[in-house]
């Protein structure tokens, strides 16, 4: 076996024993983001899965009636009557029954329908602690839907009693159809639903590109660091195995490293995705925005080549380090500023900047993988593949600097001071 696999494999022994690593590389990804995306699924299935309403009815009239039985009717809605005799006795009752939502008919509510008043209702959402609140405003929702049903429905009886032929004329006169054009389409979806699911991903992507830099680049700073802090890799050049080789090796171990994270990421970024689209009930292949096995693989190497500049670039600050723990601390003061522009896209949409602005964010390449999302849910390709030739440049020049940097004696003196005052001579 050549020296140069035999560092390689040396150098993946000596990345895998780390446990951390391990943790960040595997877990995290792996189980870490798909069980978020089932959390967010779960939760907002179980609110949406039944809605509790108890009802207290003081009324006496035939709309107080109507009004319950129109919610016996409503689909995934189960109605408890409650007796009792004041507000805060129903209250009470409905807290123990475990209900989301208390519904009063007042006394007089059948009564000013009839003499052609408001009658109001009063809704009460019941919080058992201190929680998300998505049941009980899913349960609002819902009464909400059917009290405006019905309210419209006697709205109508009302007109017709005043010899109007079409009710709906006169209290809809304007009607609104809300769609989207959407990549020179057309979409039967109104264009809030479409910002919520654009939102959902727009705001959990810049967090999982953020820590797979970060770990990444950690990773590799300390797998240096650690060994010029034990004084091995100073015992490992002096072996009579060329610089070029060492080099190679440590790069290649980062590097096989790195399409482990990438692979690992692109699973867990899968199924932390497949969580949105539940609450609005809309997903992105009904918008037109699906994923191609085409794309994957390209995003597959934009991902790589992100992590391979954080590790190249890690490596080559780790040489100015003097142990693990300075080295993380620069790795963090340099990463950080490039990494953190990229959160700029979670609320701003990057056609929306100036050219100046524009170009300005994207020569970071820890923005590409955001914005190359963008590209791959829409299939521009062409974007896709200009984005993979900016990272190879970047990538490969910074890794050009690292191997020229380890090449050298620069490994062994380069140093940073952290402000120490350096004694005298």
């Amino acid at each position: 076996m050549s020296d140069f696999l035999v560092l390689a494999k040396k150098e993946v022994k000596n990345l895998m024993r780390d446990k951390k690593l391990i943790f960040g590389l595997i877990i995290v990804p792996l189980i870490v983001y798909p069980a978020l995306g089932k959390m967010m699924q779960f939760g907002f299935e179980s609110a949406t899965k039944e809605t509790h309403v108890a009802i207290v009815n003081f009324d006496d009239g035939k709309y107080g009636e109507l009004l319950i039985r129109a919610l016996n009717v409503t689909p995934s809605v189960s109605v408890t009557l409650i007796e009792a005799d004041s507000m805060d006795e129903a209250l009470k009752k409905a807290l123990e029954e475990n209900q989301n939502v208390l519904v009063v008919i007042p006394h007089n509510f059948s009564e000013s329908i009839e003499e052609n008043k408001v009658a109001t209702l009063q809704i009460y959402g019941v919080f058992k602690g201190i929680g998300s609140g998505m049941k009980e405003s899913v349960s609002e929702g819902r009464i909400n839907a059917v009290i405006n049903v019905l309210s419209e429905e006697i709205a109508k009886l009302k007109v017709q009693e005043l010899g109007a032929k079409n009710p709906d004329a006169i209290l809809h006169p304007i009607r609104v159809e809300s769609r989207s054009y959407l990549l020179g389409r057309i979409v039967n979806v109104p264009p809030t639903v479409v910002s919520q699911v654009l939102a959902s991903q727009a705001y959990g992507l810049p967090l999982i590109v953020f820590l797979m830099v970060m770990i990444t680049s950690q990773m590799s700073a300390g797998a240096v660091a650690s060994e010029k802090e034990n004084k091995t890799l100073e015992t490992l050049l002096t072996l009579p195995v060329k610089r070029t080789t060492i080099v190679a090796s440590k790069i290649t171990g980062t590097a096989v490293m790195g399409m482990i994270a990438a692979l690992a990421y692109m699973i867990g970024l899968k199924q932390y995705m497949a969580g949105f689209g539940t609450e609005t009930g809309v997903s992105l292949s009904e918008l037109g925005l699906s994923i191609t096995p085409f794309g994957t693989l390209l995003f597959g190497v934009v991902v790589f080549l992100t992590i391979a500049f954080s590790l190249s670039l890690a490596m080559l600050l780790a040489v100015f380090a003097e142990d693990v723990q300075s080295a993380n601390t620069i790795v963090s003061s340099v990463i950080l500023p490039l990494a953190f522009p990229s959160f700029i896209l979670m609320f701003v949409d990057l056609n929306a900047l100036p050219a100046v602005g524009k170009y300005l964010l994207l020569s970071s390449p820890f923005a590409h993988p955001i914005v190359d999302y963008r590209y791959l849910i829409a299939k521009d390709y062409t974007a896709l593949g200009m984005s993979i030739l900016y990272l190879t440049v970047v990538a490969g020049a910074t890794l050009y600097v690292t191997a020229r940097v380890f090449a050298s004696e620069k490994i062994l003196t380069a140093r940073i001071s952290w402000g120490r005052k350096r004694k005298p001579e």
